[in-house]
């Protein structure tokens, strides 16, 4: 495992951390996590299996930036829910671009990661060289990727009526105001099939084989705005801990974009 230490940006007086690996001056990777999920996942052999995400793509020439956002890890965790504002949330990552003196680079997000690449596709178009997707389709919120649609909106204190009394156990009790406003993000799924689709630059969706959804809707999505796909055996959690099956496609993906 890599070691990096953490580094610190703020964005609209919220400070948001992140880690650096690899040279200046390399085609750079943005790594964004999935719910209840940290920046350090992307480089943990607990959370990977076989090698991480970041020591792969280090050994194939890439510099890698894995952040926390907003609500997690080491970032700030404001309880107002003005602050979890898409083009907001889109703009932390930005800011850390911006930090590094990034002008462009290719956004790996997983899970709720997906989604907030998305954000950052429709705010920030211009600063994405290319986008892979992995356990998100642009466009599906939780409801419909659970196949709730008969309870709308699947805000955070719906599910928690919905689920039994271990949903809330999945999260820090500290950070529960601040985790309630990212997980109502999650519904917010407008517009953002629309970005992805008028991106004009190379898009890649994954997922796991046994995703209810999100594996039908990925591969008809994918056929219909030309982007790349490929699945994975397994549920959601497999499409991203399965690095020996994942970490190879994403990097033939990433080999036919030309490095300028």
């Amino acid at each position: 495992m890599l070691d990096s230490k953490t580094y610190f940006t703020k964005n609209r007086d919220q400070q948001i951390a992140y880690k650096k690996y690899g040279p200046n001056g390399n085609e750079t990777i943005v790594f964004l996590h999935g719910l209840t999920s940290k920046k350090e996942d992307w480089n943990s052999p607990e959370a990977n299996k076989g090698t991480t995400y970041i020591e792969f793509f280090i050994n194939k020439g890439y510099r890698c930036l894995s952040v926390d956002c907003l609500s997690h890890g080491e970032s700030s965790k404001p309880e107002e829910a003005e602050n979890y504002d898409r083009r907001l949330l889109a703009l932390d990552f930005i800011s850390v671009m911006d930090a590094e003196k990034i002008e462009k680079a290719h956004f790996i997000g997983y899970s709720m990661g997906g989604l907030l690449g998305c954000c950052v596709a429709k705010f920030y178009p211009h600063r994405i060289k290319s986008l892979m997707l992995g356990g998100h389709c642009p466009g599906v919120g939780t409801a419909e990727e659970i196949k709730r649609q008969d309870v709308g909106k699947l805000t955070f204190d719906k599910a928690q009526e919905i689920f039994d009394d271990n949903f809330l156990e999945q999260f820090p009790k500290d950070h529960l105001p601040a985790i309630r406003n990212i997980w109502d993000k999650m519904e917010e799924v407008e517009g953002l099939e629309t970005a992805v689709a008028n991106l004009n630059v190379p898009v890649l969706l994954w997922v796991g084989e046994e995703e209810p959804v999100i594996f039908e809707k990925g591969k008809s999505l994918a056929k219909q705005h030309g982007w790349e796909f490929f699945s994975v055996e397994g549920d959601h959690i497999c499409g991203f801990v399965n690095t020996g099956s994942v970490q190879p496609q994403l990097f033939q993906f990433l080999s036919k974009i030309s490095h300028d």
